[in-house]
């Protein structure tokens, strides 16, 4: 499989699979922070002062690079998938083809200083990963007069790309993105065009609301389902889009929908936890059968929630409490041991950085929603962050109208507590070892034994939560548990409508296998996954009996309708991480 396969946006555009891929990333944030990298930067520093030899080999290297290109005898040539450099000039022009090569011996060079600086190893890591970000920022097409499709457009349009280009700046500065603009965001509205799916906030806690989504049959499937969507992602990324959404199916398929929907928390919440986090879902659960007389309501958990959620199922099963009847994984990362090799966050995942991060005030472990999409941005960024200064800055362009991409710019932050308690996760991986995981003093016993079916789906190209990790959270849960590889990116995946033709997953019922292996072996089949998971959910969600006259019940009585109150609440950024 490639990362060659493209997600259609809702204005009719296609969006390109390795820019999807990303958007969905705000996932698993553990260890790299701006601060860090500026640690980096010191020690690098420090080492081109203390040990002198290696400035001096890369510039001999480099002298000799730059030579070849003057003589025309350089080799050097973008790789393919490179877009920046498509323009004719950059292969018919002596100049910019100098420009190109000698920029690319030069970025090379800032490689190679990186890997003979005398680093530890996650050291050396974390120096290449900056020096890529310093190489990608100072690229010649990131400037106006070495960009010879940008000044071609100033000239032929009499300097109108210019002005358009510096208004989108201002505005860019002027609203703080920590980032140019992705998207359009003037084609959007949550509640208008995004996130529609009718219904109703049923419960308001400290920490989310509890939407009840109408039914749109006149029968439902007996037990209802409670998601729980990523914990600094928005929700509607599962309601993008009227024919986009995957809430909109499971409701029209029969489901009586119930959706936690976080808040976006302020610097006042930074004592919320892991613990925090599993108190109020469990609050949730327990609306959710007050509302619906069902006692054991079927889970859908996201990303970085399903830890979360699978810890709360522990606890009910340490308890003796049966109170879910299935449960289904999207990407979780149930076991951390292999995000010390996901690329780009790898180097990050480092126990001694951790003792380092663990002397910090508290104050600095809150991660802003603007540093979030900072961080996440630079794990591509010719793709998330030069391609838009390029785009609005240089031609004057606006950016194109992504729903996705919308989405993913309302994003959320993380609180002190919660990062913390992610990272210690994340070290001690307590959920590969029996009674290692503590819930309200409960030790969780061995989460292979639940006493229900579980559906895990991973996601072929996601490179944030890497499709093995979602398969070991599948081998995990044990024999009653199912595995289904979507074909493409981590977004693709979850907005999979029907009509998708280049949708496609994979199945193989034999976990034992390598993952390699079991998908060498996995039947591929054309279309969503949603099918399914509707068809699987629905056979073990009882009869189908009379769907619900009103939302809530007396307990729970509507407060408005969806989408709530909480998904619309911003926090103020500080200003700190951004390009401005």
């Amino acid at each position: 499989m490639t990362s060659t396969e493209e997600t259609r946006g809702r204005q009719g555009g296609d969006i390109p699979d390795h820019i999807a891929e990303n958007v969905a990333g705000q996932n698993i944030v553990v260890d790299l922070r701006i601060s860090q990298l500026l640690d980096t930067a010191a020690k690098l520093f420090e080492r081109a002062v203390g040990q002198p030899s290696a400035i001096a080999e890369e510039s001999a290297y480099l002298a000799q690079e730059l030579q070849k290109v003057v003589n025309g005898q350089s080799s050097w040539a973008p790789p393919r998938h490179d877009k920046r450099f498509n323009d004719p000039a950059w292969t018919e022009n002596t100049f910019y083809k100098n420009l190109l090569q000698g920029y690319m011996a030069w970025s090379q060079s800032l490689q190679n200083f990186a890997l003979k600086a005398g680093l530890e190893p996650k050291e050396t890591g974390r120096a290449r990963f900056l020096l890529s970000q310093i190489s990608e920022a100072l690229a010649p097409t990131n400037f106006l007069m070495s960009n010879p499709a940008a000044l071609k457009a100033a000239i032929d349009s009499g300097g109108k790309t210019l002005l358009d280009g510096y208004q989108n700046f201002l505005k860019d500065a002027a609203e703080r993105r920590p980032i140019p603009s992705q998207v359009d965001f003037r084609s959007f509205k949550v509640g208008e065009n995004l996130a529609v799916t009718p219904g109703d906030v049923v419960m308001r806690h400290e920490m989310f609301e509890l939407i009840q989504y109408a039914p749109q049959t006149e029968q439902v499937w007996q037990r209802p389902i409670l998601f729980v969507p990523s914990i600094i992602n928005k929700y509607y990324a599962f309601d993008l889009a009227q024919g986009r959404s995957l809430f909109e199916y499971l409701v029209k398929t029969g489901f009586t929908l119930f959706s936690m929907v976080f808040r976006n928390p302020k610097p006042e919440h930074d004592h919320w936890g892991m613990e925090a986090y599993i108190e109020a879902t469990d609050a949730a659960f327990r609306a959710v059968r007050e509302i619906s007389g069902v006692e054991d309501p079927h889970t859908i958990a996201v990303c970085g929630a399903a830890p979360v959620v699978v810890s709360l199922a522990g606890y009910y099963a340490a308890r003796s409490q049966r109170n879910i009847g299935s449960m289904t994984l999207f990407v979780a990362p149930l076991d951390t041991s292999g995000m010390a090799d996901t690329p780009g966050l790898g180097d990050f995942v480092d126990p001694k950085l951790n003792e380092v991060v663990r002397r910090w005030p508290n104050t600095k472990d809150r991660v802003s929603a603007d540093e979030l999409t900072l961080l996440f941005a630079m794990l591509r960024p010719n793709d998330l962050i030069w391609n838009y200064w390029v785009n609005n800055y240089l031609l004057g362009k606006q950016p194109a109208a992504f729903d996705v991409l919308y989405w993913n710019a309302d994003g959320t932050g993380m609180t002190a507590q919660f990062n913390r308690d992610f990272r210690k996760f994340v070290e001690e991986n307590p959920l590969t070892r029996a009674g290692a995981m503590t819930v309200k003093g409960t030790h969780i016993a061995d989460i292979s034994k639940f006493d229900f079916d579980s559906f895990v789906i991973g996601a072929a190209t996601d490179h944030i939560c890497p499709w093995p990790t979602a398969y070991r959270s599948a081998q995990m849960l044990g024999e009653r548990s199912q595995f289904v590889l979507g074909g493409s990116g981590h977004i693709q995946t979850i907005v999979s409508p029907p009509d998708n033709p280049k949708a496609s997953y994979f199945t193989n019922p034999d976990k034992s296998m390598p993952p390699e292996e079991w998908l060498r072996k996995a039947h591929k089949t054309t279309g969503t996954w949603w099918g399914r998971f509707s068809k699987w959910c629905s056979e073990r969600s009882g009869p189908m009996v009379a769907a619900p006259s009103a939302p809530g019940s007396a307990r729970h009585p509507s407060l408005c309708k969806a989408p709530g109150t909480y998904v619309f609440e911003k926090v103020p950024q500080s200003g700190t991480g951004t390009l401005w």
